[in-house]
C-alpha cells in the first residue's frame, strides 16, 4: 500500500475569500478522503493551514511543506483571479522548479465545460523536489470541478516524483491492458492527429519546461552507444572516434638517433682531432660501423647512432683538419668542445615506448592522430560506428534554392546549414528532403525518415500553430517517446527530443524549431552532443570568460547570443561584439560569430548585463 500525503494552504484575506474559507477547505478534505484514485494507494492529509494574499507568505509555507515535511502534493484554494492581491501564481511559480502545463489544461478544460468564467481563472501548477503542487481557484464549486479533473492522475505522478519503480510498471501495466480491452491500437494509420479541429487545439504546451540541464542530461542518459565496433584502414579513418585504446607495437625512434648533422664520437676522447672512419646516414644500418678511441663518424640527422658511439658533436663545433688529394672527402677534423655522454642523441623509445598507450579510447581521429598511428606502424584500427544521420525540413512555405520565387515561400535555408554543420563536426548526413504540413505527407516522411536514418534530424513543426503536428505523429503514429518538448531556452524553446524503435533498431529524433538562428543554436546543443555520444567521441566545446562590449537586456529564459570573441594583447579575456539583431529568424547574425554568449535569466535583483561584464562563451567551430 503506497501512501500520499496532502496539504490544503487556503489563501484569503479578501471578503470574498473568507465566504469560502470555510467551505472550500473542508470540502477539499472531504474529497480527498473519500475519494478512491486506485487501489494499492491510501491517502492522508498531514497539513491545512490559512495564509493571507501575500507572496511571501505563501512561499514560505510551499518551501517548508515542500523541503522539510515531505509533503506529496499541495493542494491551493484562492488568489487565482484578477484582483490585485490575487497572487498565487506568482508565489507558486517563484517556488516550483518544474512547470506541470498538463494539469493545468486539464483543470481548465474542466471548468471551460462548466462556465466560460473559467478563462479568469490563472491557476498554476508545478514540481518542487518531490513534491507536486496545484493552484484551485477559491470558489467550492471550482475546487470540486478542478479536483476530479486532476485526481486520476496524482497517484502516477508521486510514484513518478518519488521512483516508486514497481507502483510506476504496476500503473503502465494497467493502461496497456485498458486499452487493449477497449480495441485501442497505437498502429499507424489508425489514429487521426485531428487537425481541421483548429478552435480545439491546445492553448498551453503539454509539455513541461524543462532547463537546459535537465535536457542535456536526458538526452546522454536515453541515447547508446554500446555498438559493437568496425575495423578500418587508417587511411579511412580521418573523422572517426576510437573504440579502443591503441597500444604502439614498437618504440619510437627504433633506435638511438642522432638529433644533429655532425660526427658520432666517443664522448669520453674529449676536444681534439678525430679521423673520420666514414658517413652514415639515415636507413643505414649502424651495426655495421665500428668507432675506436680517437674516431669518428660522420652523422646526418635521424641516421641511427653506432653502437660504440655515445654522442654526437654538431657539424658547428668542428673544422676540417685534413682532406682526401681531391678535397671531395674528410679524412679528419677538430673537435672544438667537450662531447658529453648521450648528447644530441634520442634514446630508443624517448617519444613513444613499446606498449605505451598513445590514443585513447573516444579520441576523434584528426591528421596529427594518424600520424602518430603510422609512425607506430598501426595499419588498422577499430572505431565506433558511424550512425546514419538524416536531416528533414518541414514546412508549406518551404522551397528548394534555385527554384523560381513562389509567392508566399521562403527558400530552405536550415537543411544545408545543419548538414553543412555537421560536416564541419565529421559526420555526413542525408538530405530527407521537405515534409508538407500535410497529415499524409509528414507521415510518409518521417517512415521514409526511419527507414534510411539513424538520427533524424527535423527543423520546424514544433510549436504551437494548428499546422504543427510533429510531436503528436511521433506519439501516436510511431509509438515514439518524447523525452522532452519543452526546454527554458533563448532561441529554441520548443526543441524536441524523442525516440522510438523501427524494425529492430533504435531511432534518434531532434526536432528543432525552424527559425534559422534557433535551429542552428539547439543544433550545437543538442544534435552534436548526441552524435559525439553515440559515437563515444569525448570532445567537449571550449567555454571562455569573455567581456561584453555592449549592454544586453536579459530575457527572463537563459539566452545564447551570437557574437564575435576578438583577443587583444591588453586582456587575456576577449571581448564579445555582438553580431546584430538576434532574433532568431535572422541567419546573418550567424555570419560572423565564433562563439555563443551565455545569457544568464532575467531576476529581479539582475535584468540586465552592462558592458564590461564577463559571462560565459561557448566558441564555435573548436573543441
Amino acid at each position: 500500500m503506497s501512501l500520499i500525503t496532502y496539504g490544503i494552504l487556503t489563501v484569503s484575506d479578501s471578503c470574498y475569500a473568507k465566504e469560502n474559507v470555510d467551505k472550500s477547505g473542508p470540502l477539499l478534505k472531504k474529497l480527498i478522503s473519500t475519494t478512491k484514485n486506485l487501489e494499492d494507494y491510501e491517502s492522508r492529509i498531514e497539513c491545512c493551514n490559512v495564509v493571507p494574499d501575500e507572496i511571501s507568505a505563501i512561499e514560505a509555507i510551499l518551501i517548508e511543506w515542500s523541503d522539510k515535511r515531505g509533503i506529496n502534493v499541495i493542494f491551493t484554494t484562492g488568489g487565482t483571479g484578477f484582483s490585485p492581491r490575487d497572487v498565487t501564481p506568482e508565489a507558486t511559480k517563484n517556488v516550483i522548479q518544474r512547470e506541470t502545463p498538463g494539469f493545468t489544461h486539464a483543470m481548465f478544460t474542466k471548468s471551460y465545460e462548466a462556465t466560460p468564467l473559467a478563462c479568469l481563472s490563472r491557476a498554476a501548477s508545478g514540481i518542487r523536489g518531490k513534491t507536486l503542487i496545484i493552484n484551485f481557484p477559491g470558489s467550492p464549486k471550482a475546487v470540486e470541478e478542478c479536483y476530479h479533473a486532476v485526481q486520476r492522475a496524482i497517484p502516477h505522478a508521486v510514484d513518478l516524483l518519488c521512483d516508486q519503480l514497481q507502483f510506476i510498471k504496476d500503473t503502465h501495466a494497467k493502461i496497456l491492458k485498458q486499452e487493449k480491452l477497449c480495441g485501442c491500437s497505437h498502429k499507424k494509420g489508425n489514429v487521426s492527429l485531428n487537425l481541421n479541429n483548429v478552435a480545439g487545439r491546445l492553448r498551453e504546451s503539454p509539455y513541461p519546461m524543462i532547463t537546459i540541464e535537465e535536457s542535456q542530461d536526458i538526452l546522454l542518459k536515453t541515447c547508446d552507444n554500446d555498438l559493437p565496433f568496425v575495423k578500418i584502414n587508417i587511411w579511412e579513418c580521418l573523422g572517426r572516434v576510437l573504440a579502443e585504446t591503441v597500444h604502439s607495437p614498437c618504440n619510437l625512434p627504433p633506435f638511438r638517433a642522432s638529433i644533429k648533422d655532425g660526427y658520432a664520437v666517443i664522448a669520453s676522447d674529449g676536444k681534439g682531432k678525430r679521423l673520420v672512419l666514414s658517413g652514415i646516414e639515415a636507413g643505414h644500418e649502424p651495426e655495421k660501423i665500428k668507432i675506436k678511441p680517437g674516431t669518428c663518424v660522420r652523422i646526418n640527422t635521424g641516421a641511427p647512432v653506432p653502437h660504440d658511439a655515445d654522442a654526437v658533436v654538431q657539424v658547428e663545433d668542428t673544422i676540417l683538419s685534413q682532406a682526401t688529394p681531391d678535397g671531395n672527402e674528410e679524412l679528419e677534423i677538430e673537435i672544438l668542445t667537450e662531447p658529453v655522454v648521450g648528447q644530441d642523441i634520442r634514446p630508443i623509445g624517448l617519444d613513444i615506448s613499446k606498449g605505451d598507450a598513445v590514443l585513447e579510447a573516444g579520441t576523434k581521429i584528426g591528421a596529427v592522430e594518424m600520424g602518430i598511428l603510422a609512425a607506430c606502424g598501426v595499419s588498422q584500427v577499430a572505431v565506433t560506428p558511424m550512425p546514419k544521420i538524416g536531416v528533414l525540413s518541414t514546412g508549406n512555405e518551404l522551397q528548394k534554392a534555385g527554384e523560381p520565387a513562389i509567392p508566399g515561400h521562403v527558400y530552405d535555408s536550415n537543411k544545408i546549414t545543419l548538414m553543412m554543420m555537421l560536416k564541419e563536426n565529421g559526420y555526413e548526413a542525408l538530405d530527407l528532403g521537405i515534409a508538407k504540413d500535410e497529415e499524409n505527407d509528414m507521415f510518409l516522411a518521417l517512415e521514409g525518415a526511419l527507414g534510411n536514418a539513424d538520427v533524424i534530424v527535423t527543423t520546424g513543426s514544433v510549436s504551437m500553430g494548428d499546422r504543427d503536428m510533429l510531436k503528436p505523429m511521433l506519439e501516436k503514429r510511431f509509438n515514439a517517446k518524447i523525452h522532452f518538448g519543452r526546454v527554458n531556452l533563448k532561441p529554441g524553446k520548443p526543441t524536441t527530443y524523442a525516440t522510438c524503435h523501427y524494425l529492430g533498431r533504435k531511432k534518434y529524433f531532434l526536432c528543432l524549431p525552424g527559425n534559422p538562428v534557433s535551429a542552428m543554436v539547439t543544433a550545437h546543443l543538442y544534435v552534436i552532443p548526441l552524435l559525439n555520444h553515440l559515437t563515444g567521441n569525448k570532445e567537449k566545446p571550449v567555454e571562455v570568460q569573455a567581456k561584453l562590449t555592449s549592454r544586453y537586456l536579459l530575457d527572463p529564459r537563459p539566452e545564447f547570443a551570437r557574437v564575435n570573441l576578438v583577443w587583444t594583447d591588453e586582456d587575456p579575456r576577449p571581448n564579445a561584439y555582438s553580431t546584430g539583431n538576434q532574433i532568431s529568424s535572422k541567419l546573418l547574425s550567424c555570419r560572423r560569430a565564433n562563439a555563443l554568449l551565455k545569457l544568464p535569466p532575467r531576476t529581479e535583483e539582475k535584468r540586465e548585463l552592462k558592458k564590461g561584464d564577463v559571462v560565459p562563451a561557448i566558441l564555435l567551430g573548436f573543441k
